[in-house]
Order: C-alpha cells, then sequence, then structure tokens
C-alpha cells in the first residue's frame, strides 16, 4: 500500500482501489488549493493496477466548500491572471481530473455538500449518500457567481435543477439531489458505509477493460463543452476583479 497525507486530504493506494479522503473532519472538510492539487495529482497520475477511485471524508460532513483563496471586498486586488489561476483554475483542475479519469470514481457522501463539495459529488461517476446528506451551492450569498460548481454539474446535473441550486440557493435533501441526478443511491445513515463497500467491492471485481471502457464512454457521451472552463476562469476573474 502507498499512502500519503497532504493539508487535509490523505491518499492511499492498494489492492486496485485510489482512496481519497477528506480528513479536516468536524471542521467542514473545507479543501485548499493544495489538497486540491494534491487529489488532482494522484488523480491525473492513476497506474494501470487502480480499478476505482473513492471519495469520502472523516467528520460530520463531506464537504462544505474550499478555503477561499478570493480577496474580500475593497481588498487590494491580485492581477487578473492570478485571480483566474488561483480562484477558478485550480478547483478546474480537480473537477476535471475526477471526471477524465480513465476508472470510475465514487464519492460516498454524509452530512453536508456544499459548493465545492457538491462540485466533488458531481464530478464523480458514482454516489451513494446518506438519506440525511445535504447539498446547495451557497457561493452567490458572497456575490460569486458559481460557475466551477455549473461546470462540474454539466452533463451531470439537470440544467433547470443546477439553475435553481445556483440562483435559489436553496438546501436540498438527499432525495431530492438523486431525483435531479446529483446521486445514484441513497441509503438510511446507519447503512452507507456497508453500502459503499457492497458498491466498491462490486466495482472491484470487474475487469479492468470493462470499468475503462464504461469510464470512457460516459466521459464521451457527458462532456463539458470545450471552452466551458475556460470561459468560467474568465467571467469570475472579471467579477472578482470589479468587487
Amino acid at each position: 500500500m502507498t499512502a500519503s497525507t497532504t493539508d487535509g486530504v490523505r491518499i492511499e493506494a492498494a489492492d486496485g482501489l485510489l482512496d481519497v479522503v477528506l480528513t479536516a473532519g468536524d471542521g467542514g472538510n473545507f479543501v485548499s488549493n493544495a489538497a486540491g492539487a494534491a487529489i488532482a495529482a494522484a488523480v491525473e497520475g492513476i497506474d494501470d493496477g487502480i480499478r476505482l477511485v473513492r471519495l469520502r471524508a472523516e467528520g460530520r460532513d463531506f464537504c462544505r466548500g474550499r478555503v477561499s483563496p478570493t480577496p474580500p471586498p475593497g481588498a487590494p486586488k491580485p492581477p487578473l491572471e492570478v485571480l483566474r489561476r488561483v480562484v477558478a483554475e485550480a478547483p478546474l483542475r480537480v473537477y476535471g481530473a475526477l471526471r477524465a479519469a480513465p476508472v470510475p470514481v465514487l464519492a460516498v457522501v454524509r452530512g453536508a455538500a456544499h459548493g465545492y463539495g457538491a462540485a466533488l459529488v458531481a464530478a464523480s461517476d458514482l454516489a451513494v449518500a446518506a438519506e440525511t446528506a445535504r447539498f446547495a451551492v451557497p457561493e452567490m450569498e458572497r456575490g460569486i457567481p458559481p460557475l466551477l460548481v455549473l461546470t462540474a454539474f454539466t452533463g451531470r446535473v439537470g440544467e433547470k435543477a443546477a439553475a435553481h441550486l445556483a440562483l435559489g440557493r436553496s438546501e436540498i435533501g438527499a432525495r431530492e439531489a438523486l431525483a435531479i441526478g446529483l446521486l445514484g443511491e441513497v441509503v438510511p445513515e446507519a447503512e452507507l458505509d456497508a453500502a459503499a463497500e457492497r458498491l466498491t467491492r462490486t466495482v472491484l471485481a470487474s475487469p479492468v477493460p470493462a470499468l475503462r471502457a464504461v469510464k470512457a464512454y460516459l466521459a464521451a457521451t457527458r462532456p463539458v463543452p470545450a471552452g466551458a472552463p475556460a470561459l468560467a476562469a474568465n467571467l469570475i476573474a472579471g467579477v472578482l476583479a470589479d468587487r
């Protein structure tokens, strides 16, 4: 087994499974750019022995968002290129890596999955959640357009549902998240670990060529439109530069 720990994330590889665990725990598992870079690098560097990427978290919540690199309103602004790279391109790399991984990605969700957390779930191919899990896209509360989350939602969550989450700012439960395509399975809280383990074992028992063929098909038929990530990054950088 190989393992590494970086700034709130633990990454372990063993027996065909790449396990990515958010470890900030009851602090809400906010993901820093450093943690995101570690996740992206691990997924981008998957070797032929890996059959599944599993994304899960310690503590009450899956992920309540990211450690914000955004300057507060009125603060001196870095150059537009820096805003684009630090604020937008860093999380886009993570979502893109999960969607482009050569093998399936499974998200295991309990508690809150807000903003960045909801995007991680959407970017995964498989997602099982406790029926008590909650999902929201609250970025507009801070005057930040949630275009990065919407990029992760593309092809995974219905357009009207995504718009309601982004603009309406309402928190939804696991059953509603299942109905709009953000989740694939919802189970009682007490059964989440067992359900995730069953799904993990089922995927790991599948032939590698078949797994990779399914993932390749999903990636090809649910793509993010060319230019959409760059557009999202440019728009967000422009909004932040004008605050």
